[in-house]
């Protein structure tokens, strides 16, 4: 069995599972499966090529990792209701999908937030990404992530979830809280807490529980 045939596997399994015969026969006409086959495809690529434990093994990444079945599931859901927007059908069995990849990952991709393409998702168990998130391409990132809305309960109905942008490295636990901006090409480091505007280019890490130091900026969180 070729790669791109346990990747098509796999998303009608996702769609047998959570969806009706009628609706996986609307989405077959949509062509939503060749579509998110081929994003996944070059997804597993990437990953091969990025993670020395894979031993550049595409297949090994595709069927034994939980963090590629999150992007799986997401991609699928994602896909369903950025072609069916409108139609509560399509959400309805969307966050199904969705639920399913967080049951098999720990990973919770909401599917009405963006991603990019060539994704890589490395030991994602306890990452959130928020409704109205954005993701560039060409991103990796690990487990713990949170990309959330800055308040807990309250929050308003549009936009309130963080913008990353291409080439963005996020280590693990780190969290960007907030409408706010990453630019391209940014490595934000472990454990790290962010609600303001990142520039192009810059490393975060974190030095202390107070202080992330970041080139070409210096920002100070209070406690």
């Amino acid at each position: 069995m070729s790669l791109q045939e346990v990747i098509d596997t796999q998303i009608g399994a996702a769609l047998w599972k959570c969806c009706s015969p009628a609706y996986i026969h609307l989405v077959k006409k949509a062509g939503i499966i060749e579509k998110v086959s081929a994003e996944l495809m070059e997804d597993a690529m990437t990953f091969a090529t990025k993670d020395p434990a894979s031993n550049s093994d595409a297949f090994r990444i595709v069927q034994t990792y939980t963090s590629f079945r999150a992007v799986l599931h997401y991609r699928i859901a994602h896909a369903m209701v950025r072609v069916q927007s409108d139609s509560d059908e399509a959400c309805s069995n969307a966050l199904l999908v969705s639920s399913r990849g967080k049951l098999l990952s720990c990973a919770e991709l909401h599917p009405f937030c963006s991603i990019g393409k060539r994704f890589v998702l490395d030991h994602g168990i306890g990452t959130v990404f928020g409704e109205t998130a954005s993701i560039g391409d060409d991103c990796y990132v690990l487990g713990g992530v949170t990309l959330g809305a800055c308040g807990i309960s309250g929050n308003s109905l549009g936009k309130r979830h963080p913008s990353i942008g291409n080439r963005v490295q996020l280590g693990a636990f780190s969290r960007i809280f907030g409408i706010t901006n990453i630019g391209d090409d940014v490595f934000i480091g472990p454990h790290c807490v962010i609600t303001e505007d990142i520039p192009s280019g810059s490393k975060v890490t974190l030095r202390s529980n107070l202080q992330i130091v970041s080139q070409p900026l210096l920002i100070q969180l209070r406690a």
